[in-house]
C-alpha cells in the first residue's frame, strides 16, 4: 500500500460524519403550544448539536425510521438543549440531561429514554410510542 493512500485513508476515518437525517420540527414555545393540542404521538428529542451521544441517538432514530415504516407516522420535534435546558417547560418535565427522548401525546408523558444510545432502546421508545 502507498503511504499518501494510507494516510488519507486513516485520516478519513477522524472526520466526523454528519448525522443521518430524520423528519424533525425544531423546537420554539409556539412549537410546544401545537404539541400539546395535537391528538397524536410526538416524541421530543432535548439533543446537543456537541453531544456524541445525541449524534449516536439521532442517526439509530434514523435507521429505525429507514427500516420501519410505521415509526414515520411518528412527528418528533428536536429541542435544542442549549438554548432550552433551562426552560421552565424542561424543568416542568423534569429533564435534567441532553440526550432525553420524550413520548408525548396531548401534553402528557407517555415514555421517557435518557442517556442511552442503544438500538434496542431506541426501538423500544419507538414501539411505545406507537402503542400510545
Amino acid at each position: 500500500m502507498h503511504r499518501r493512500t494510507f494516510l488519507l485513508t486513516s485520516a478519513a476515518s477522524f472526520i466526523p460524519t454528519l448525522s443521518l437525517a430524520y423528519p424533525a420540527e425544531m423546537f420554539t414555545p409556539a412549537v410546544w403550544r401545537d404539541v400539546r393540542d395535537r391528538d397524536e404521538v410526538v416524541i421530543m428529542n432535548y439533543r446537543a448539536s456537541w453531544s456524541l451521544t445525541c449524534e449516536i441517538t439521532a442517526d439509530l432514530i434514523a435507521e429505525a425510521l429507514a427500516e420501519n415504516p410505521a415509526y414515520r407516522d411518528i412527528a418528533f420535534v428536536d429541542v435544542d438543549w442549549d438554548t432550552f435546558g433551562r426552560s421552565q417547560l424542561t424543568e416542568r418535565l423534569k429533564v435534567t440531561r441532553r440526550s432525553t427522548l420524550l413520548v408525548m401525546k396531548n401534553g402528557k408523558e407517555i415514555a421517557r429514554l435518557e442517556n442511552a444510545p442503544y438500538a434496542r432502546d431506541v426501538r423500544r421508545l419507538l414501539d411505545a410510542a406507537l402503542a400510545a
